[in-house]
C-alpha cells in the first residue's frame, strides 16, 4: 500500500509489507523475485534471459499459488490500489500501414532471430494481438500484451547482441555468480573489454575507464539507425517512455492502443530484418516506416524542439509589440536599454554552428543536458505566461478597465518587451554554445568545469525568478534580471569558461 521508488527486494524487507503478508509469504516472494541469492525471476524475465525450457512447471505452479495467496491477503486487509502513472503518448507518432495477420505469421515463422523455444510464444502473442491490429482495445489488455511483447523482444535483442558481437554465449545467461550485460549497456557504445570470470562477485559491475573500449554498437549496425532510434525512445532515454522499466515496476495502470500497436509493429519490423528477401518484400512498408523513424526523446532533439517553441513565442510577442505600437500607446523602453543592448549585440554576433545530433549521450553529460533543458523549459514557461498576461492587459486596456497604476505597469511591461524578445532570440546562440562545450569535453568531472556547472545553475535560478516576476507583475525588474543573466554568460565567454 506504500508508494515507493525502492527496488522489489527493498520493498519486501519493509515492515509494513511483512505485517500485511506475513513473514512466511514474504520469504517465498524473496526466493522468487527480490533476492539475487534466490531465483531472481523478475530480473531474469525483464532482462530477456528466460526461455521456456529454463522454467520448470513446478515454479509456474508456485508462482500461481503465491499470486492467489497475495491477492487473498490484500483483499482481507482491504489494501488500496496504489496510484500509477499514465504512460504518455509519443508525440507525432505515425503507424505503418496495417499488416495482414498472414504476413505477421510469415514473419514470426521465418525470422532467424527467434529462438526455436520462443517461436510458439511469439505465435501466441500474435493470436492475442489480433484485436489490436484492427480495433481499439482496453488499456489493461494493452498493458498485458506489451508486457509479454517486450519480454520476448528483449530475448531476441540479447540473442542478436551476443551473436553479432561474437561474445561468449554465457553473456546470454544470468548466473548469480557472474556479471551480465544489461539492456542499457547493450545500447551503449562502451562495451566492457573483459568480463569477470565465474565465481567473481555478482556486484562487480562497476568498471574503470581503462577497462572499457569504445566500439561501434552492434545493435545499431544490424538494425539500422531508424529502428535503433525507436528502441531508444521506447526503452532507454530518460525523458522517453522507458516502457520496460515502468511495466516491470508496475508503474502504469494501462497503455493506449497506439503505444501497444507501436510496440508490436516495431517488434515485427525487427524480426522481419532476419527473414528471407521474399518475406521482407511482403512487409516492405513496415521496414521502410521504421527505417525513417526520427528521434523524439534524445536530449538534443528535446533541446532543439524547445528552441523551436521559444522561436514561436518570440514571433508571437513581436506581433504583439507591432500591434500595440500601432495603437499609439505610451511605449517607453526600459532605462537599462543601452547596457543591455551592447550585451545583446556582442552575443548575437558570435559565430556559431548548429550541433549535430549524436547517437549517444554519456552518463557524465546527462546532468548538463538536463540543466540546459530545464533552463529552456523555464524560459518557455514564463514566456508563455508573459504572452498571456500581455494579451489580457491589452484587452482590459481597450475596455478602459485598467486603473492609473495598472496602466503605468502595463506601459512598463510594453517597454521591456523589445529587449525581452531579443534575449529570447539570443538564447539559441547561448544554448548551442553550451551544447558544443559539453560535447567538446572528454570528461566533465574535473575542477575547471565547476564554473560551467555554476553558470548553468545560476541561469536556471534566474529564469525561475522570472516566473515569479511575471506572476507578481513586477515589470520594472525584468530588465535587471535579463542584464544579470546575459552578463554572466558574457563573462563566461570572455573568461574561457565556455570553449570557443
Amino acid at each position: 500500500a506504500v508508494v515507493s521508488t525502492q527496488s522489489t527486494g527493498d520493498n519486501l524487507l519493509s515492515q509494513c509489507v511483512v505485517d500485511i503478508l506475513g513473514s512466511g509469504l514474504v520469504l517465498v516472494l524473496q526466493c522468487l523475485l527480490g533476492c539475487v541469492q534466490g531465483f531472481n525471476l523478475k530480473n531474469l524475465c525483464w532482462h530477456g534471459f528466460l526461455s521456456p525450457s529454463n522454467v520448470p512447471k513446478e515454479i509456474c505452479s508456485l508462482i500461481y499459488c503465491t499470486v492467489c495467496t497475495v491477492n487473498s491477503k490484500l483483499t482481507q486487509r482491504n489494501v488500496k490500489k496504489r496510484t500509477s502513472n499514465q504512460i504518455q503518448l509519443i508525440p507525432n507518432l505515425s503507424q505503418p500501414s496495417e499488416l495482414s495477420e498472414s504476413i505477421c505469421h510469415l514473419i514470426i515463422k521465418h525470422s532467424s532471430l527467434i529462438h526455436s523455444e520462443q517461436r510458439q510464444l511469439w505465435l501466441s502473442l500474435l493470436e492475442l494481438s489480433t484485436p489490436l491490429l484492427y480495433s481499439q482495445t482496453t488499456p489493461s489488455y494493452n498493458m498485458k500484451l506489451s508486457s509479454l511483447n517486450i519480454v520476448l523482444l528483449q530475448h531476441c535483442l540479447r540473442r542478436l547482441w551476443v551473436v553479432a558481437s561474437e561474445s561468449d554465449v554465457s553473456r546470454c545467461s544470468a548466473q548469480n555468480t557472474e556479471f551480465y550485460i544489461t539492456l542499457d549497456e547493450m545500447f551503449s557504445p562502451e562495451i566492457p573489454s573483459d568480463i569477470p570470470r565465474p565465481g567473481a562477485s555478482y556486484f562487480s559491475s562497476v568498471y574503470t575507464k581503462h577497462e572499457l573500449k569504445r566500439e561501434k554498437n552492434v545493435l545499431l549496425e544490424n538494425l539500422g539507425s531508424g529502428t535503433f532510434f525507436a528502441l531508444l525512445d521506447l526503452l532507454i532515454h530518460g525523458e522517453g517512455l522507458r516502457l520496460r522499466d515502468k511495466l516491470s515496476h508496475c508503474e502504469c495502470e494501462g497503455l493506449s492502443t497506439e503505444i501497444s500497436r507501436h510496440v508490436l509493429n516495431l517488434s515485427l519490423s525487427i524480426l522481419a530484418r532476419f527473414c528471407e528477401s521474399g518475406v521482407q518484400r511482403s512487409c516492405s512498408n513496415l521496414l521502410s516506416h521504421y527505417n525513417h523513424y526520427q528521434h523524439r526523446y534524445h536530449p538534443h532533439s528535446l533541446i532543439l524542439n524547445s528552441l523551436a517553441d521559444i522561436d514561436r513565442i518570440a514571433a508571437d510577442l513581436t506581433s504583439f509589440v507591432e500591434e500595440v505600437r500601432s495603437l499609439d500607446l505610451e511605449f517607453k523602453e526600459v532605462d537599462s536599454v543601452e547596457e543591455l543592448e551592447s550585451l545583446l549585440i556582442s552575443i548575437s554576433d558570435l559565430s556559431i554552428c548548429e550541433p549535430s545530433i549524436k547517437l549517444f549521450v554519456g552518463q557524465s553529460k546527462t546532468k548538463y543536458y538536463s540543466l540546459i533543458l530545464q533552463i529552456l523549459r523555464e524560459m518557455i514557461s514564463y514566456s508563455t505566461e508573459l504572452l498571456v498576461v500581455c494579451r489580457n492587459k491589452r484587452d482590459l486596456f481597450s475596455l478602459r478597465k485598467l486603473r492609473s497604476r495598472q496602466r503605468q505597469n502595463f506601459f512598463s511591461l510594453l517597454g521591456s518587451l523589445p529587449i525581452f524578445i531579443r534575449c529570447l532570440t539570443c538564447s539559441r546562440v547561448l544554448v548551442y554554445r553550451a551544447i558544443l562545450h559539453v560535447e567538446s569535453l572528454a570528461s566533465l568531472d574535473f575542477e575547471e568545469n565547476k564554473e560551467f556547472l555554476k553558470l548553468l545553475k545560476s541561469s536556471l535560478k534566474c529564469f525561475e525568478n522570472m516566473v515569479t516576476i511575471v506572476g507578481q507583475c513586477k515589470w520594472t525588474e525584468i530588465g535587471k534580471f535579463l542584464i544579470g543573466y546575459l552578463k554572466s554568460w558574457n563573462t563566461a565567454i570572455c573568461n574561457g569558461v565556455l570553449l570557443p
